[in-house]
C-alpha cells in the first residue's frame, strides 16, 4: 500500500535525481511532479523481458536515493514485472492482457532485445513475446526501452544470431505502430537505475521529454559523451596514454570508446555512485553506441590502437 509522501520528500528525491545528473532546478520540480503522479497510479506501469539476461532489472534492483524498497512500495504502481511480481502462471498473462485493453494510461517498459525473425524464441507462457507485446505497444501512453538490447538490439542481435534480434524502435517500425513522441531509449548494459526512475518520472510530471532525433535518447541524460567528463581528459589534451592496463594516461589506445559513448556514468557512476569503468582503469566499452556488440571483427577490448578503425561514427547522431 502506498503511504503519504509529503512535497517536501518528493522535492527532495526529485533533487537528489536532478543534482546527479547536473540538471537545473526545473528538473527537479518537473521531477517531483511526476513521482507525486507516479504514486497516485496515473500513469501505472507494466515491464516485460524480452531477450535479455535481466541484467537491467537487476540494475533497476540495486537502485539507491531512492532505494528500489521505496520506489516499489511508495512510489510507482508496477503493475507486472517479471523478476519482482509475485504473480505466476494464468495469473501473470492475465495481468498483462488485462492491462493491454485497459482504458488507464500506462507506460511499458521492455527490457531486452525482440526475436524478429524467430519469434518463438522468446515466449510468455503459451505465447510470444511479439504478440503479447503488440497490443501493450499500441495502448500504451509512453514506451520506454531500458537498456542497450531494447533500443538498439545489443548483444543479443550480434552478427550471425539467427533470431533477428531488434530494438523496440525497430520493431514498431516493422509493425507500423507509431513511436514518435512515444517511445523514449534509455540504452547503456545495463541501464543505470536513476535514468529510469527519471525517466518515469519526467514522462509522469512533464509529457515527451526532448531526445535525440534519430536515437530517441533523452537529452537530460544522454547529451553528453565519456570523454569530455573523463577524470583521465587532462591526460588525452597532454597527449599521454596509457601503453598497458594499470598505467596512468588516457585509456584511448587501449581501445576506449568514451569519444563515442553518450552517457551518464561519469557522474552518476555505479554501486551507489562507488565506481565505474573508467574509475577501475578499464576502458569504456561503448555499451550505449547504436552498434555495440554488433560486429565479430571488433572486440570489446583492443590493445595497441592509435586510431580506431571502428563501423559507427559520430554522425550516427543526428543532434547533440
Amino acid at each position: 500500500m502506498k503511504k503519504n509522501i509529503s512535497r517536501r520528500e518528493f522535492l527532495k528525491i526529485g533533487g537528489y535525481l536532478a543534482t546527479g545528473f547536473g540538471l537545473s532546478q526545473y528538473y527537479t520540480d518537473v521531477f517531483a511532479s511526476g513521482l507525486n503522479n507516479l504514486v497516485s497510479g496515473t500513469p501505472k506501469i507494466i515491464w516485460l523481458q524480452a531477450q535479455s539476461c535481466s541484467g537491467c532489472s537487476v540494475s533497476f534492483l540495486n537502485a539507491n536515493g531512492p532505494y528500489i524498497q521505496q520506489i516499489i512500495t511508495e512510489l510507482v504502481s508496477i503493475m507486472f514485472h517479471p523478476t519482482i511480481s509475485a504473480a505466476q502462471g494464468d495469473v501473470a498473462i492475465d495481468i498483462i492482457k488485462n492491462v493491454s485493453s485497459a482504458d488507464f494510461p500506462f507506460i511499458f517498459i521492455v527490457e531486452g532485445a525482440i526475436p524478429l525473425d524467430m519469434p518463438k524464441a522468446c515466449m510468455i507462457g503459451e505465447e510470444t513475446f511479439e504478440d503479447m507485446a503488440i497490443p501493450l505497444l499500441k495502448r500504451a501512453k509512453y514506451i520506454m526501452a531500458a537498456g542497450t538490447c531494447a533500443t538498439y538490439g545489443g548483444i543479443p542481435s550480434a552478427e550471425g544470431n539467427p533470431t533477428g534480434a531488434v530494438g523496440v524502435m525497430d520493431f514498431m517500425k516493422n509493425k507500423n505502430i507509431p513511436y514518435k513522441g512515444r517511445l523514449v531509449n534509455c540504452p547503456l548494459c545495463p541501464t543505470h537505475p536513476a535514468s529510469i526512475i527519471g525517466t518515469l518520472a519526467y514522462l509522469a510530471g512533464k509529457g515527451y521529454p526532448d531526445v535525440d532525433e534519430k536515437l530517441l535518447t533523452p537529452h537530460m541524460f544522454y547529451a553528453h559523451s565519456v570523454h569530455y567528463n573523463c577524470p583521465r581528459y587532462h591526460f588525452y589534451e597532454k597527449g599521454i596514454f596509457a601503453d598497458k592496463f594499470g598505467d596512468e594516461g588516457c585509456l584511448f589506445k587501449l581501445g576506449c570508446l568514451g569519444p563515442l559513448s553518450y552517457t551518464t556514468c561519469p557522474w552518476r557512476q555505479w554501486n551507489g555512485g562507488i565506481n565505474w569503468c573508467i574509475r577501475a582503469a578499464a576502458p569504456c566499452i561503448g555499451c550505449s553506441h547504436p552498434y555495440f556488440a554488433k560486429f565479430k571483427d571488433f572486440p570489446f577490448y583492443r590493445k595497441g590502437e592509435k586510431y580506431h578503425q571502428v563501423k559507427y561514427q559520430e554522425k550516427d547522431r543526428t543532434s547533440k
